[in-house]
């Protein structure tokens, strides 16, 4: 007689579910969910099963997230501010370095192009300005991440809001004020904005599966203590006494 198939949640809601549970609650929690999801799927139909977890994951993040806000909320206001102060002033001299590589070879003329080489001149010049500002929303979304241990996600995640709420602000206040800039330009604006705020999430993303991937892994640290304690449970035995099953002592393997 063949055993049936394991039923298994949707991946990506367990990965997401991971991704936000705090270290103390990394097994209880899914554990949990999959004990309940198990139950549903035997009893009822797969589909409704999954739609459950879908949830309830859903239920879990959020409290999650306003957990994270309630038990540090100085360090993640502070983190977060720090952190979009940091993409202010790095967004804007990042800027000025790439145009000033860009336009290294023509520092000392003026240069004089046709219409192909404006066109190639600008498309490289919004290329190296946006993949700049990508790799510079990545780091900073990790230091976010590392400066909030167990809250990664809830902090790079507040962060890329922020980064697209003052994106808009910035734009549409000289709008308002009837300053020179074009309105024909926020759609652009709003999509590199929410491309650098995609990365600060990643960022947290990279630094939290690192830290869950090492709380995995049994340290050196914690298996000699427990080989000393092996050592010091057969040092008072009294003598005379034969050895017992479970004696042994595993040497570290290297």
């Amino acid at each position: 007689m063949s055993q049936a198939p394991l039923v298994q949640p949707p991946r990506i809601a367990v990965w997401l579910v991971d991704l936000f549970t705090p270290n103390g609650q990394a097994e209880a929690v899914p554990g949990e969910l999959l004990e309940e999801f198990s139950n549903l799927a035997s009893k009822s139909a797969l589909a409704s099963a999954r739609r459950w977890y879908w949830r309830q994951s859903a239920k879990t993040i959020i409290v999650f997230i306003g957990a994270g806000f309630r038990k540090s909320p100085w360090l993640m206001i502070g983190t977060v501010l720090g952190g979009s102060l940091l993409l202010d002033f790095s967004t804007s001299n990042l800027q000025k370095a790439i145009v000033a590589v860009i336009l290294f070879r023509s520092h000392h003329v003026t240069p004089y192009y046709d219409s192909n080489e404006v066109a190639a001149h600008f498309f490289w010049l919004r290329i190296g300005v946006l993949i700049g500002s990508l790799l510079e929303a990545l780091i900073i979304g990790s230091i976010v991440a590392v400066a909030t241990k167990g809250r990664e996600m809830v902090s790079t995640i507040a962060l890329s809001f922020i980064w697209v709420v003052m994106g808009a602000a910035l734009f549409w206040l000289p709008v308002a004020m009837h300053g020179p800039v074009d309105p024909a330009l926020f759609p652009a604006i709003m999509v590199q904005q929410l491309s650098a705020s995609c990365m600060i999430v990643i960022g947290g993303v990279i630094v939290r599966e690192i830290r869950s991937a090492m709380s995995r892994r049994p340290s050196a640290t914690r298996k000699a203590r427990a080989d000393f304690k092996a050592f010091d449970k057969l040092m008072k035995r009294r003598r005379g006494q034969p050895p017992r099953q479970g004696d042994e002592i595993h040497g570290s393997r290297e």
